[in-house]
């Protein structure tokens, strides 16, 4: 929700940090402290382009902090850039820096805001004659229209009977997302502003599997009976925007809690995004099985051929640099030219690897039975997901950001490199300003 490698290891550093905004849930990983299960191998293995980045832009504060060099850059960077409704001047700004670069729009599926209104403050209050909604919406219609209309399309939160506002988040409230008629008028105005604007897709959040994300209601009392809802909701939407030819990724919440959901709910769309991959902090969070379960979610959109979304770390101002090292590189293990990837929500910009990795020659796979490593035509990746030290001999030299020649290495755990099969060049990180009150 939008209030939105390699190594640390001796002196190798390969940083990749996109500017990415977001609000959202924690997402818990399962069994963290559970053995590696191995994946199945690929069936066929994709060409890999250099690693794409999504990158989230959705505070008001950020976005007027941001200078016209730093929005060049920003477009540069990424492959997707995802903006509020309201930002939607700067798709030419991006454009014209980048014409290859795809901006999209933030919309959320489950709820409202009721600080979306044309006055002086931005509130809703109690929507009194003459308070209207903002043209410009984060979701599919304004929280005034639906109190007048169509009150019956506000959830009630358990116990009080009251309209539920997000635990957490402040003039949100959660609406019937399992509702068809809710869902025909969502799709229709979501489907305008994109023809509008000229959005490249939607960035669609809050697609919820647990009953207690924001808040217990009366209508989805357990999880079961919100990813019924849910679930349905994602399979009338995703076709809708096919037939209007706009793509939408969607975000999901706790998936790995839930065994093969992923999976399932893959098939029905476009593609998903996992917002805490690997990691919901600064740190590193999944080994073990939890790691198994995020890369069998890359796994997953391989074979189904959808692009999907990875973000580590969604709500830290800066993840450690063994956080963005054991999050690409485990994301290499995996990932095929459609895949995309974002580290962190910090205003720093970094460059990407120093080299291309190249054509991947085959899936990832165990070595020394704890890590895991996969080779490319111009370079290596390889994860140690466990919680013990691993050293790994690499069958040929390989070189760091910093030109250093490595033969075999050794892993903390949790973590993970990327290497190069010549020295690359220099490697230096572009940083701008934090985002700063105006």
């Amino acid at each position: 929700m939008n209030r939105w490698i390699i190594p640390a290891v001796g002196g190798l550093v390969v940083t990749l940090v996109t500017v990415s905004i977001s609000i959202g849930r924690l997402s818990p990983s399962p069994d963290p402290h559970g053995p590696v299960t191995p994946a199945a191998p690929l069936g066929k293995v994709l060409p890999t382009a250099p690693v794409k980045q999504v990158t989230e832009l959705l505070s008001a504060e950020r976005v007027k902090a941001l200078r016209s060099a730093q929005w060049k850059a920003i477009a540069r960077r990424s492959s997707i850039v995802v903006l509020n409704s309201w930002d939607y001047r700067l798709i030419p700004v991006l454009k014209h820096a980048n014409p290859g670069v795809q901006v999209w729009v933030y919309k959320d599926l489950s709820g409202v805001r009721s600080d979306d209104c044309l006055t002086t403050t931005g509130n809703c209050g109690s929507c009194a004659r003459g308070v209207t909604d903002s043209k410009f919406l984060s979701s599919g219609m304004g929280y005034c229209w639906v109190r007048r209309h169509h009150p019956d399309w506000l959830l009630h939160r358990a116990g009080t009977g009251q309209p539920l506002e997000f635990n957490g988040y402040p003039k949100t409230w959660e609406t019937d997302y399992g509702n068809s008629s809710y869902l025909h008028r969502w799709i229709q105005n979501v489907v305008a502003d994109v023809h509008r604007h000229g959005w490249d897709g939607v960035k669609v959040d809050n697609a919820l599997t647990t009953a207690d994300a924001y808040g217990i209601t009366q209508e989805y009392p357990t999880s079961a009976a919100v990813q019924r809802a849910t679930h349905s909701a994602i399979r009338e939407v995703s076709p809708a925007m096919r037939r209007a030819q706009i793509r939408a990724v969607f975000n999901v919440g706790f998936a790995p809690v839930f065994p093969g959901l992923w999976q399932r709910w893959l098939r029905a769309v476009d593609g998903l995004q996992q917002e805490f991959y690997l990691s919901f902090s600064t740190q590193p969070d999944a080994v073990g099985r939890a790691w198994t379960a995020y890369e069998a979610e890359i796994r997953s959109c391989v074979r189904q051929h959808k692009s999907c979304w990875f973000h580590t770390g969604s709500q830290s101002g800066m993840v450690t640099g063994q956080t963005r090292n054991y999050s690409l590189a485990s994301f290499l293990l995996a990932t095929d030219a459609r895949q995309h990837l974002a580290v962190g929500n910090s205003a720093r910009l970094a460059m990407a690897p120093c080299w291309s990795m190249g054509r991947p020659l085959g899936p990832g796979h165990h070595v020394g039975g704890a890590a895991w490593q996969r080779t490319f035509t111009a370079g290596i990746a390889v994860v140690n997901p466990t919680r013990s030290s691993v050293t790994v001999d690499l069958g040929r030299t390989y070189y760091g950001a910093g030109g250093q020649a490595l033969s075999a290495i050794t892993l903390r755990p949790a973590s993970g490199v990327a290497l190069g099969t010549s020295r690359p060049g220099t490697c230096h990180e572009h940083r701008q300003p934090a985002a700063h009150r105006s």
